[in-house]
């Protein structure tokens, strides 16, 4: 770890910000540091992600306690859904802390995440194609959509965790959304190596 660290700070130290990133872009570049790439893609399609999630349970499939949704239910394959829920002034109810109320926010952060999931995807594949890890095991349109599945797996199995925690423990909104982004992050970054690209 040691040798990682010195590593990194020499090539630091004996390169400026033009030669680092032509070498970060052509993969020349210390473990630690080709790490840091990735952490710093990850961390943008992070925000991406958060920033629509954030923006869409705020108003447009509001999942947040207080705020006011659709009262009329709409039926879908015998289940009561309430999209759409940005409400109607006369015909709403507001968000409060019961279990009807857990289903609704569950309910609709489950569709405001994935909205932002096809965003922060799309951001995550272009800057790791540009950044981190060297394309060609797979064709390009197969790589894309291999890196999709990859991130599509992760998604799923991390919307198990946040909605099923607000719905047995009436976790908060943010929290549940954290826990996504935790089990998400570190199971693409094994996917996206091993699988999709070429290291």
């Amino acid at each position: 770890m040691t040798s990682a660290i010195k590593d990194a700070i020499d090539f630091l130290r004996h390169n400026d910000l033009p030669t680092i990133l032509t070498r970060i872009r052509a993969r020349e570049v210390p473990p630690l540091i080709q790490f840091a790439a990735y952490s710093v893609c990850g961390g943008l399609a992070t925000v991406v992600f958060l920033g629509v999630v954030l923006a869409l349970t705020n108003s447009v499939l509001p999942a947040e306690v207080g705020l006011k949704v659709n009262d009329h239910p709409v039926e879908f394959s015998h289940k009561v859904l309430w999209w759409p829920s940005a409400s109607a002034p006369d015909h709403s109810l507001t968000i409060a802390k019961d279990h009807q109320s857990d289903d609704i926010r569950a309910q609709n952060l489950l569709v405001c995440n994935f909205i932002a999931f096809m965003l922060a995807n799309i951001v995550a594949y272009v800057t790791n194609v540009l950044f981190v890890f060297k394309t060609g095991r797979h064709h390009p349109i197969l790589e894309f959509l291999f890196f999709t599945a990859v991130s599509g797996v992760a998604f799923g199995i991390s919307q198990i965790a946040g909605p099923w925690l607000i719905h047995q423990f009436g976790l908060a909104t943010k929290l549940a959304i954290l826990t996504n982004v935790v089990a998400s992050m570190l199971l693409n970054f094994a996917g996206r190596k091993f699988f999709v690209f070429k290291g």
